[in-house]
């Protein structure tokens, strides 16, 4: 039974080994640009010893199921009459630092954030090698992890860090579950939110039209994208997008596939609150078992979680986006006949 069951955490902090004393514990786990962040709070009188930039590691266990949350460095420590409070940030902080001044060419999107990784100082995971861009530039006036999201969702990718510190960009399979959790069991609290979805399509457009990066035309900005196939819109159904960036037809498709993917799986959306489960953080792919009437059974996708310690026990909430066949990635791969 749940009330049976006993949480714990192993909380690394420098060459500090914490398994209790602790007054709370929350980590907010987000997929980019969001920025992951982790909240502790210890006793005024606690002997701590690290410092700002020494590593930090935390281990959740469920009393079922254990696992690696985070994986980051110390970025503040607070203290007051009554309680130390220190913060952490993982790769994701390090990209939100850094406000790049850099051009790239012939790359893909995964090059790309694979680059600005490697200028931010952060170690890289899983990273999809996505569209193909004859150039991109990195400007300062976004961070080096708003970049990194930008071109990760052009390709259809969520970016994120894993729990191991690496960031990475995935392109989410939503139509199989990898976690199922049962209403009554390991879920405590539940919302679902549906919302009409006026968009039929979006149509992303680039300033040139070409067949390939390797192509002269790619850097030619063409008068006419849809080489006089004007799909229908810009409309309430049909929604128009500009990026310059994108030079080549396939790209340009690629990126309007994923907005249009995007948009259909969040207008089904919630979130729910379970026991600590500590698997759980954004892409995870979920599905609810036993669920309430007009409640979504799923599979969903998460794109935030929260793991807590606190008064009120240990426990998780995750917000969701619909699954399924509105989170294929066989969306991603349409011809560009079908939007033009």
């Amino acid at each position: 039974m749940n009330s049976l069951l006993a949480p714990a955490y192993t909380l690394t902090l420098g060459s500090q080994e914490w398994r209790e004393q602790l007054l709370g514990l929350e980590l907010e786990l987000a997929a980019g640009p969001g920025v992951d962040l982790l909240t502790l709070r210890l006793p005024a009188q606690a002997p701590l010893s690290a410092a700002l930039g020494d590593p930090v590691q935390l281990v959740l266990a469920s009393g079922e199921k254990e696992a690696t949350v985070f994986t980051g460095t110390v970025e503040a420590i607070g203290r007051r009459a009554d309680e130390i409070a220190v913060r952490a940030l993982d790769a994701a902080g390090v990209m939100a630092r850094l406000r790049p001044a850099a051009t790239y060419e012939k790359v893909t999107a995964g090059t790309v954030i694979r680059n600005l990784a490697g200028e931010a100082g952060a170690e890289v995971g899983e990273v999809a090698e996505g569209v193909e861009l004859a150039f991109y530039v990195a400007d300062p006036s976004r961070t080096a992890l708003e970049h990194a999201a930008r071109v990760a969702g052009w390709s259809g990718a969520l970016l994120g860090v894993s729990a191991e510190g690496r960031l990475e960009a995935r392109v989410i399979d939503a139509s199989q579950a990898e976690v199922a959790l049962r209403w009554g069991r390991e879920l405590l609290g539940f919302a679902r939110r549906e919302r009409t979805a006026p968009v039929e399509s979006f149509v992303v457009a680039g300033e040139a039209g070409a067949g390939s990066t390797e192509s002269p035309e790619a850097l030619r900005p063409v008068a006419d994208f849809f080489g006089g196939s004007r799909p229908d819109g810009p409309s309430l159904a049909h929604r128009f997008e500009f990026q310059p960036a994108l030079r080549t037809t396939q790209a340009a498709a690629t990126a309007g596939a994923a907005r249009s993917r995007d948009f259909r799986a969040k207008a089904d959306r919630g979130w729910f609150e379970a026991y600590l489960q500590p698997e759980l953080r954004p892409g995870t792919v979920v599905e609810i078992q036993d669920a309430p009437e007009g409640l979504l059974a799923g599979p969903v996708w998460l794109s935030r979680v929260r793991h807590r310690f606190g008064p009120r026990g240990a426990l998780t909430r995750a917000w969701f986006a619909k699954g399924g066949d509105r989170f294929d990635p066989l969306a991603l791969l349409g011809a560009l006949a079908s939007l033009f």
